[in-house]
């Protein structure tokens, strides 16, 4: 009999982690296409992107693909660089944003862009545009970090950094490093860098703690609870 018991104990454990992973992975798709969507309402309000976004916008203005594929290629590259150097930081998560991004982004633009279109001198619509992606985008990240199934290459970049050099240049200073590159080499190839660069390269990270304590977390909480 308790042989029985430990067996449909176990049973019952697996498929509780089969749940939840489940549950963190369609949260982490969802954190995906707030992402997506928050980068085409940046693109729309002409204040620039952030540094991941604003380098791969150069990308494409230089190659003629469009934005979702040069992220979707520069992933692949950065995955590369994972497969080599960081193979414990590649999960779930890292495959799903790998695939799922880069589309995401151009069906949002493709379907954003017609309605919310605004000309460079409507200072008010762009500020919209600018603050409703950034308030998206804050958003997707809160529920992108809290899912907790992986991150995404580019993001996994400034840790691999730490790792290789026994933390002498900590995750926070590489990751400075990293964007600042993204946003020179943006730049140079005729991406917008402005207000909204940087706003989301520097002062995103109140507003994302804010979601993850207030919403993110109690919501994740009751989603993994419920039967």
């Amino acid at each position: 009999m308790e042989v029985i018991l430990r067996f449909f104990h176990r049973r019952e454990e697996q498929a509780l982690l089969s749940r939840e992973r489940l549950v963190r992975s369609l949260v982490f798709c969802f954190a995906l296409t707030l992402m997506a969507s928050s980068t085409s309402l940046l693109r729309l309000s002409q204040f620039g992107n952030d540094p991941f976004s604003c380098m791969n916008l150069g990308f494409s203005l230089v190659s003629g693909l469009s934005f979702g594929t040069c992220l979707s290629i520069f992933n692949v590259f950065a995955l590369v660089l994972l497969f080599f150097f960081g193979r414990r930081y590649i999960s779930i998560g890292t495959w799903i944003y790998l695939f799922g991004l880069g589309p995401m982004a151009d069906l949002s633009y493709n379907l954003l862009a017609p309605g919310l279109t605004v000309g460079a001198d409507d200072l008010i619509g762009r500020s919209l545009l600018l603050s409703f992606g950034i308030l998206i985008s804050t958003f997707g990240v809160a529920l992108y970090m809290c899912s907790a199934i992986g991150m995404g290459p580019y993001d996994a970049i400034s840790w691999i950094v730490e790792d290789r050099t026994k933390g002498r240049v900590p995750f926070r200073y590489a990751r400075i490093a990293l964007d600042s590159t993204a946003v020179i080499i943006g730049f140079v190839f005729g991406s917008i860098v402005g207000l909204g660069t940087l706003i989301m390269a520097c002062g995103t990270g109140p507003l994302i703690s804010f979601h993850s304590r207030h919403f993110v977390r109690p919501i994740l909480q009751y989603l993994l609870k419920s039967k």
